[in-house]
């Protein structure tokens, strides 16, 4: 069986450091490479669109997955000797993550993380956290340092 390594990414100023960490560990074995983004199906709630009818917000999903396409493939193209797939999709980053790993039948998960604590990480929650907890594949989290 060959190795498959899942890259998941949200689209962020830290995308393209957790994509080459990915790659790197993902090359050590000759695997192939999934990334994948999932773009949150609460992103940008705010009380104004509330009243947006859904059609509205299938025209902001799409315009959500239509960015984090054109930004994944700027990325893929540095790569374009790797087997790399990509999947983009709207939805729950923490259980879609494991879903698509699973269906793939990855091997291992590559995840960034911000390193939240206190109120933030009990406001936000922590998907990294989330996944090492629920995998039955390992997970090699990469942290995300803000200078």
């Amino acid at each position: 069986m060959k190795n498959k390594v899942l890259i998941a990414v949200d689209i962020s100023e830290s995308t393209a450091e957790v994509i080459q960490k990915g790659i790197d560990f993902a090359s050590k074995m000759n695997a192939s490479i999934v990334i994948a983004s999932i773009i949150p199906i609460y992103v940008d709630y705010l009380q104004s669109q509330m009243a947006l009818v859904p059609t509205q917000w299938d025209e902001i999903y799409t315009a959500q997955k239509d960015y984090a396409l054109k930004e994944l493939q700027k990325i893929k193209a540095d790569y374009n000797y790797l087997d790399i797939t990509l999947y983009i999709e709207v939805g729950n980053a923490k259980y879609d993550i494991i879903d698509k790993a699973e269906k793939e039948e990855a091997t291992y998960i590559v995840v960034g993380t911000h390193g939240r604590t206190g109120l933030s990480h009990m406001v936000i929650g922590s998907t990294a956290e989330y996944i090492v907890r629920h995998s039955t594949v390992p997970v090699l989290v990469i942290p995300i340092k803000k200078d």
